[in-house]
């Protein structure tokens, strides 16, 4: 299937600023909104919205044809609604947990109304823009199962080398109820909420990955993409992940974003560029927090350079072999 991303310099600019130039402008708020101790949960869900977002742009002011125009819209209003509530959120106050509310509201309405509009438009449409499902479904299921089985592999490795206290705790954390009945939960929960998943894959799995493969090469395009993305979570560990330890946050998220990059890459190439696939591997990631250790909570947290290190060794042993995939090979690099 072709890899190629038709676009010009216009619309990879327009996509940029978008994209990395919104969330780092929205930085500043969000300092303001950290040091006096306010929420800002709701600038990580706005953020994950901005490079979809940033591609619909570059394409509606280019006045591509054929576009599912009323997806796009929609995308692109659910995303200011966001973006403006958690502007709001720095400098008005409701009661608590009010702002955040309300922005779940908005994401699940989003999301249900998204299905009504994609389902309902011309195959053709989604055909040409990247949104129809492709290949095999029991194929796409079967790294979905990878996924989780690498990705919890890493968890459980992580556990036990915190020490036998934390590894028998976490043991009888997982013979209780709470984590399989979570993990039920998560099904339906993806129908309700997948857009600012989809606002994150559809700018970086659809659009950039290609774009820069087609420059540097597959390879060194993935990761190139994996070092950009990583980046673009900046904000978010100076002042949302780890205010006390950002240098570490940033290591440990480069880390990550450049492995797991690797492999949702893989799956998406892998399923015949179906970007359904890292949607939910993207999706799985960052909701079965929620199963691997029984909170969702994942500000303010302390890292340390062991556990950069642990991470390093961790995420490089599950996933950079995927690296060396057919998908990854080169059959002509542009100059």
């Amino acid at each position: 299937m072709n890899n190629r991303i038709e676009t010009n310099k216009r619309e990879l600019i327009t996509f940029l600023l978008v994209a990395f130039a919104v969330p780092y402008l929205m930085g500043i708020p969000l300092g303001i909104c950290q040091a006096s101790g306010k929420d800002t949960s709701l600038f990580a869900n706005a953020q994950m919205f901005y490079p979809a977002a940033g591609v619909m742009l570059a394409f509606l002011l280019a006045c591509r044809p054929g576009m599912p125009v009323r997806f796009y819209v929609l995308h692109l209003l659910v995303t200011a609604s966001c973006l403006v509530m958690s502007l709001l959120s720095a400098f008005v106050d409701l009661a608590d947990g009010m702002w955040l509310l309300v922005v779940n509201l908005v994401i699940i309405a989003g999301s249900v109304l998204a299905w009504v509009l994609l389902l309902t438009d011309k195959k053709e449409k989604r055909e040409s823009y990247g949104l129809r499902w492709h290949g095999k479904f029991l194929q796409a299921m079967g790294i979905c199962a990878l996924f989780l089985v690498l990705k919890t592999a890493v968890v459980f490795i992580s556990v036990a080398l915190s020490g036998a206290q934390a590894w028998n705790e976490y043991l009888a954390y997982w013979q209780s109820y709470l984590p399989w009945s979570t993990f039920l939960m998560l099904i339906p929960n993806f129908f309700l909420c997948f857009l600012p998943f989809f606002g994150e894959e559809y700018g970086w799995r659809y659009y950039l990955t290609p774009v820069l493969q087609q420059k540097f090469g597959k390879r060194k395009g993935v990761l190139l993409l994996g070092v950009m993305w990583g980046l673009w979570h900046l904000p978010l560990n100076l002042f949302f992940y780890s205010p006390e330890t950002s240098l570490q946050s940033i290591a440990a998220q480069l880390i990550v974003c450049v492995t797991l990059g690797i492999f949702f890459t893989y799956g998406y190439e892998l399923c015949g560029r179906n970007i359904w696939v890292p949607v939910l591997l993207h999706y799985l990631n960052n909701n079965m927090i929620l199963v691997w250790i029984g909170s969702a909570d994942i500000s303010n947290q302390i890292y340390t350079w062991a556990d950069v290190g642990v991470s390093a060794i961790l995420y490089g042993l599950m996933f950079l072999p995927f690296l060396a995939s057919k998908v990854f090979k080169d059959r002509q690099v542009l100059a």
